[in-house]
């Protein structure tokens, strides 16, 4: 969606207040399956990280929409779609270590239709999928004792899944950690 778009969907949204939940989630699922933030790549294959900053106008306006979504209970946030699992092996190669401030609003884009998102007043960070994708991510973060937890996502339909209830700081990720199925 273009940013005139997005302006445009911000002021819709404010109109839905005082509409039915069903109709709500219903206008939301539709929403969650049009929403896109390029991510500039050439390759439809080769999804890079790219920070939010870099597709600045864009990424606001659409965490604003996700904002409104939240707010108006037209979208709920998944909780406890993580699976967990004990990692030692310090021999992993991680060719992303993210960094979050406390602002909310989308920081990283994974690809056109999967980001990372500070969640507005919990400071939590939260995986966005739209546009339909089915698969997993897969992140690490680290202990306080230096090794590292293996975390897992599968995802099979739209929405803002929470990676952790706990503020986090950095996030690891390898060369494969967002794995689609075709």
């Amino acid at each position: 969606m273009t940013p005139l778009d997005l302006t445009h969907l911000t002021e819709d949204i404010k109109k839905t207040k005082n509409w039915s939940i069903h109709r709500k989630r219903m206008y939301a699922m539709g929403l969650m399956h049009e929403l896109y933030i390029t991510d500039g790549s050439n390759n439809e294959n080769e999804h890079s990280i790219i920070p939010a900053s870099d597709r600045l106008l864009t990424a606001q306006l659409v965490s604003e929409v996700l904002d409104q979504l939240i707010e108006y209970d037209e979208i709920s946030i998944f909780e406890e779609m993580v699976e967990n699992h004990k990692t030692t092996c310090p021999s992993i190669q991680f060719s992303h270590i993210l960094s979050f401030d406390d602002e909310a609003g989308i920081q990283y884009i994974l690809n056109s239709n999967s980001w990372l998102k500070v969640l507005r007043g919990s400071n939590n960070i939260a995986l966005v999928i739209t546009g339909n994708l089915v698969g997993d991510f897969t992140f690490y973060l680290e202990s306080p004792n230096e090794t590292f937890e293996e975390k897992k996502i599968t995802f099979n339909k739209n929405g803002i899944y929470r990676l952790s209830n706990k503020p986090i700081d950095r996030l690891y990720l390898t060369a494969d950690s967002l794995k689609l199925v075709q």
